[in-house]
């Protein structure tokens, strides 16, 4: 009954959260082989599932297709122990539940579509979490469907819904960490500030922009101070304790350890200055996230007779977010030091928590990319709908046009939509897989 009441309550906003899920899983399977670090994580998750699938064989539309790429996709690390996460680079929770779905609904073949399928459910508890912040901090339901709208129009955030890599698990333990803390279940929202870290490092972003924000708005600094030591402490035990029981099933070692310094031992032999992607470096340092982002191409298929490219892959923001933030967030800091609100502070204390420790890296000589900017991008959308209340509505509407129109504009099918509509009239051409640049 209570279900039921929610769902009549926030109707338009389940309606556009099933548009959304549709869209996700609209060709999801395509393509049917790795894209960007997926060659990484798609065997790595079946490895520790002490799995070994069937050989890839690409087909697209029912037809094979030649790989252009230097790495052998028919091939899932034969040499590797079965059950390991040889893969020390990243914590093993987000890869773990990757791995359960393929061990569920594919442990024999290769399916790319059922190692993105958690990716949807991630992005889903993104999309729904941002609608609760925006409720939080707007206490508008208009103004939480505009925040959940531009999350998910964003083409960063909708690229990484729909790819097996480890952001979007990252991002979404983190955003539903901030809304219970937001609710008030300041300490149960811990659990998922762990969770967060234990599918990359970076989830601990999360639990900084928090403890940020309530340093700031409580009064009481003395005990905001306390119940933030408690709070660090907690997650930091959550944290060894998970990450101990992830290395007893899935560890190289099964000391926690021995396991972790395997990381640093890996990290102290990375080059950060070179970082390269299939011979190219995308390179693109925090203060160009702002003005000139770098995309990062992750894959094509292209129709070799014609050279136009089928399908699309690139992580990139929407052009009417990116272009947006400086003015959006200091508006956001300008509001806050007139008066502070939870609409004004939390968008910007989330962005400097995402934004800053990387651009101290990027001082320190390490190379970044476009794509981690994506824990940021929640604070973006909640300062563009900030600002955009104060605006008429006819420029409301008209922005998130734009928006639309500019995440359609890169959308990664459109092509394919329009070859589509021709097969049966032209026979289907080999298809060609570009990796990389």
């Amino acid at each position: 009954m209570a279900v039921r009441k929610v769902l009549r309550e926030h109707q338009l906003a389940v309606v556009l959260l099933v548009g959304f899920v549709v869209f996700d899983l609209f060709l999801l399977g395509l393509p049917p082989f790795p894209v960007y670090d997926e060659i990484v994580y798609v065997p790595v998750a079946y490895n520790m599932m002490e799995l070994k699938p069937e050989p890839l064989k690409p087909i697209v539309l029912g037809s094979p297709i030649v790989v252009a790429s230097n790495f052998n996709l028919t091939v899932y690390y034969p040499n590797q122990t079965l059950g390991q996460d040889f893969n020390v680079e990243q914590p093993p929770l987000a890869k773990a539940i990757m791995g359960v779905f393929l061990y569920v609904f594919s442990p024999n073949v290769v399916s790319y579509f059922w190692a993105r399928v958690p990716s949807v459910i991630m992005s889903i508890i993104a999309v729904v979490s941002i609608y609760g912040i925006g409720l939080e901090l707007f206490k508008d339901k208009r103004y939480a469907l505009l925040s959940m709208m531009f999350l998910n129009f964003d083409t960063l955030f909708w690229t990484a819904s729909r790819t097996a890599l480890l952001d979007i698990y990252t991002l979404a333990f983190m955003m539903l960490g901030i809304l219970l803390y937001l609710k008030n279940h300041k300490y149960s929202s811990t659990v998922f500030f762990a969770m967060s870290i234990l599918c990359k490092l970076v989830g601990v972003f999360g639990l900084i922009a928090v403890i940020a924000y309530d340093l700031i708005l409580r009064k009481d600094r003395k005990k905001a101070f306390m119940d933030n030591i408690i709070r660090a402490s907690l997650c930091v035990v959550l944290v060894v304790a998970g990450y101990t029981v992830l290395v007893q099933f899935f560890g190289v070692s099964h000391n926690p350890i021995t396991n972790f310094f395997l990381y640093l031992t890996w990290a102290r032999t990375q080059n950060w200055t070179l970082t390269l992607i299939q011979g190219t470096s995308p390179v693109s340092q925090p203060w160009s996230w702002l003005f000139n982002q770098t995309p990062v191409k992750y894959a094509w298929v292209f129709d070799p007779s014609t050279g136009l490219p089928l399908i699309t892959i690139v992580g990139q923001m929407n052009p009417a977010l990116i272009f947006m933030t400086i003015p959006v967030l200091a508006y956001s800091g300008y509001e806050m030091v007139k008066f502070k609100t939870g609409a004004n502070t939390l968008p910007l204390v989330w962005f400097l928590s995402a934004w800053m420790p990387y651009l101290v890296l990027s001082f320190l000589g390490q190379e970044q990319f476009i794509h981690h900017f994506l824990l940021g991008l929640p604070a973006i959308c909640l300062a563009v709908v900030y600002w955009l209340k104060t605006q008429s509505k006819v420029f409301l509407v008209s922005y998130t046009v734009f928006l639309i129109v500019a995440w359609l504009w890169a959308y990664p099918y459109a092509l394919l939509w329009l070859y589509l509509a021709h097969s049966s009239l032209y026979p289907l051409p080999p298809l060609n897989f570009f990796f990389g640049a």
